[in-house]
Parts: C-alpha cells; sequence; structure tokens
C-alpha cells in the first residue's frame, strides 16, 4: 500500500510548527523564511537572551549586513574610516556612508578621522536552530541545512515521513556534516533519527546578520507565526 504523505511543503511546514507547539517550549520564537545571507531558511527557532532589549533595538536600527560591526571583537578594533573600510572590504567613500549610518542610529560617536563604536556586548538570541523542510529531496536541502551552520547553533533537514527511507540510507552523510534529520508523520507526529551537533555558527558575520534580521523583527512587532 502506498504511503499518504503531505502534498505541499507547506502542510509540512506548518505540521512542524505544530510538533515544537505541542513540546511546549514557550521560550523560543518560531519565524518563517529567514535570510542571514547564505540562502533563506524555511525555518528558524530562537531563543532570547534575558536583558537584552538594547541589544535588541541597536541590532535592529542597522542594516544586517553590518551587525558584525556591533561585535566586540570586531567594533572596538575600529577607530578610523581606513579601519572601517578595510573591515569592510570597501572605498573610503563607501566607509563614509556606513559611518554615517551608525553615527545616525546612535552607534557611533566621534569625528569622521576618528570615532568609536558602539558594541553589544550579549547577543539577543541566545540560541538560533534553523530547518529545512522538504517532502522528498533530501540532497539539495541537505547542501541549504550545511550552509544556515553558517548562522545557526543547530541545523535540521525535516522531511515527510512516508517518503524518508532514501535519507536514512544515506543518515552517515548528515552525522559527519552535523546537520540533524527528523522526519514528520501526517497521523504519528515527530520522529527524530539523528540528532543535530550543537556546535555554535561557523561565521561570526552570518550570525550577527542572523541576530539583527531577528532583531528587526521583534522590534517591528510582526505578528508571529507562533510561540511555543
Amino acid at each position: 500500500m502506498k504511503n499518504v504523505g503531505f502534498d505541499t511543503e507547506e502542510q509540512l511546514v506548518k505540521a512542524i510548527v505544530a510538533c515544537t507547539r505541542r513540546a511546549q517550549r514557550r521560550d523560543y520564537r518560531v519565524e518563517l523564511e529567514l535570510d542571514a545571507g547564505v540562502g533563506i531558511a524555511d525555518l528558524v527557532l530562537a531563543k532570547r537572551a534575558a536583558r537584552t532589549t538594547g541589544a535588541l533595538r541597536a541590532l535592529s536600527s542597522v542594516n544586517p549586513r553590518l551587525a558584525v560591526l556591533l561585535s566586540h571583537g570586531v567594533g572596538s578594533t575600529i577607530s578610523t574610516r581606513a579601519a572601517l573600510a578595510s573591515a569592510l572590504g570597501t572605498s573610503d567613500g563607501g566607509a563614509q556612508r556606513v559611518l554615517a549610518q551608525l553615527s545616525s542610529a546612535g552607534l557611533a560617536c566621534g569625528s569622521a578621522k576618528e570615532f568609536s563604536i558602539s558594541t553589544v556586548s550579549t547577543l539577543p538570541f541566545e540560541r538560533v536552530i534553523a530547518v529545512e523542510a522538504k517532502l522528498s529531496e533530501w540532497k539539495r536541502v541537505l547542501v541549504q541545512a550545511y550552509r544556515n551552520l553558517q548562522f545557526a547553533d543547530e541545523s535540521w533537514v525535516v522531511l515527510d515521513h512516508a517518503y524518508v527511507r532514501p535519507a536514512l540510507a544515506q543518515i552517515g552523510r548528515f552525522k559527519s556534516l552535523g546537520v540533524g534529520l527528523a522526519s514528520v508523520d501526517c497521523q504519528a507526529g515527530l520522529y527524530i533519527h539523528s540528532a543535530a551537533v550543537f556546535g555554535g555558527p561557523m561565521s561570526i558575520a552570518k550570525r550577527w546578520q542572523a541576530q539583527a534580521v531577528l532583531a528587526a523583527r521583534v522590534v517591528a512587532k510582526r505578528p508571529l507565526l507562533e510561540r511555543f
């Protein structure tokens, strides 16, 4: 008898959200289609850190691609336009425009020749989990899931349980990349086949970019897809 799965990926995503809601984890925010510069993640779960309202507002006020400048390891080393241009890989004119943006947001003070950047000590989201949902094409989605490790603490592939067998036959590939594999059944719920490795984002810049995108969504008070 033929397995009966989901008709669309949208249905699968909704089922994943329902599964996370049943897990009763209310400290995570759920967002769809988040772009952190490595492709659009289908689903992102983000846990807020305590007492980070200031960081949230600061990150939401800058272009996400510039958010890494607010990290102490980067921003504290930049005090001249030449250093800013070098850090961004841009021209003096480009650095001047970025400095103007930071100053306008209250995140840089001083003169055009010498200045200081106000850095963020604690990121507003202490844990970010990326999820890629696909009915059956696990090879393509595994590539994107691995890319998501540039910004996410964990990355998962979630497939339709009716068509998960080919992926299970290659589960070693998921394990070698540190990507988790799960599947959702229309009736039975979520199956965890291989847990994701919690290792932290591979790219500092992409991590900060994702944090800025999430912060902007929170500050803009966009309706939540769900809280669980």
